[in-house]
């Protein structure tokens, strides 16, 4: 299996789709400032109202780490329901300390303080998502969103959690603190905003699995490499997992397990589109191919469109195919 190191030389390519739940807890945090606002302007002139709107204003740090949690995290690791679970209780506990408005004591202050630990939990832990899985070969566009995240996300809570609600009550601060806080809120809105569409651009990679391999597939899994690496198959634009276990003589069921076991990839798609990249990457870099157009180049290694190829090869390399080969040229010419 020795040829098989060749194919990790570079990052897998994350599928092209954005996260669901991404959108789901971005328009839930984006409600909860919404509702800040609303109960900042308003008051309490609205009776239960004005509580509701307050009880859900009070969540926006929960449903913050939740949208952090799906921008950063890959899929399989959020699939388990104890954050959401968290952030509900937190909703639960503002919504008793609310509406039993003292009449509860001591249990009222107790739930009060449980609130606001689990609060104070959460800031952390959506502070800590952007930094969790980084790593050294995290592409460089990867690492800017995430610092950039991780800076604007830590600046919003030390301005309007730390300065204008810790500061002394005849300080400017203090005095200003509303219009502090909505001013942060505007910009947190913003970056939310920012963040979603840059992920739904840039989706999270997910992490490679490998099976355990077997004699057997490590010998399909070496006829597999051999087709794409010596025959270069995965030039063919039409290709499908159909064409590969035909003419590998295998039913497509074994070709299967074995790309998404001993290779490591996640599936018949993931594979080709690795590939293709990665010839790509090869010619743009040659300088006996700086005659031939990109979207030519994309053609010849398999993409049906330069729409995809870009969006392919920016997510692998954090730069744009014509910005990479500019790069590449820069370089020589030094």
């Amino acid at each position: 299996m020795a040829a098989a190191h060749d194919i990790f030389a570079l990052p897998p390519v994350p599928e092209d789709k954005g996260p669901k739940d991404t959108h789901v807890y971005g328009a839930l945090f984006i409600g909860a400032i919404a509702f800040f606002f609303v109960g900042r302007l308003t008051g309490d002139r609205f009776g239960i109202i004005s509580d509701l709107i307050a009880i859900a204003a009070n969540a926006t740090c929960g449903w913050s780490w939740l949208l952090a949690r799906s921008l950063f995290r890959p899929k399989a690791a959020r699939a388990s329901p104890w954050p959401l679970a968290a952030v509900l209780a937190l909703v639960a506990a503002g919504a008793f300390v609310q509406f039993a408005d003292g009449r509860a004591e001591p249990l009222t202050h107790m739930v009060a303080n449980l609130q606001g630990l689990i609060s104070a939990t959460v800031l952390v832990l959506a502070l800590s998502e952007p930094v969790r899985d980084l790593r050294k070969d995290t592409p460089r566009a990867e690492r800017c969103f995430r610092l950039a995240f991780l800076g604007g996300h830590a600046a919003l809570t030390t301005v309007a959690v730390v300065w204008a609600s810790g500061a002394p009550a005849s300080s400017i601060a203090a005095q200003s603190s509303d219009a502090i806080k909505l001013t942060c809120a505007v910009l947190a809105v913003l970056a939310a905003g920012v963040a979603i569409w840059y992920r739904g651009g840039a989706p999270q990679p997910e992490p490679v699995r490998r099976r355990n391999a077997v004699s057997a597939d490590e010998v399909l899994a070496a006829r597999i490499l051999a087709l794409l690496t010596d025959e270069a198959i995965y030039t063919i634009s039409s290709l499908k997992v159909a064409d590969l276990a035909r003419r590998l003589n295998e039913a497509e069921y074994k070709v299967t397990q074995c790309i998404t076991g001993p290779l490591g990839f996640r599936n018949f798609n993931h594979m080709i589109n690795h590939f293709r990249i990665k010839e790509a990457a090869r010619r743009l870099a040659d300088q006996g191919c700086d005659h031939l157009p990109v979207l030519t180049i994309a053609l010849d290694c398999g993409f049906g469109s330069i729409g995809p190829f870009n969006r392919a090869f920016k997510a692998q390399f954090g730069e744009t195919p014509t910005a990479f080969r500019e790069a590449r040229r820069t370089r020589v010419a030094a």
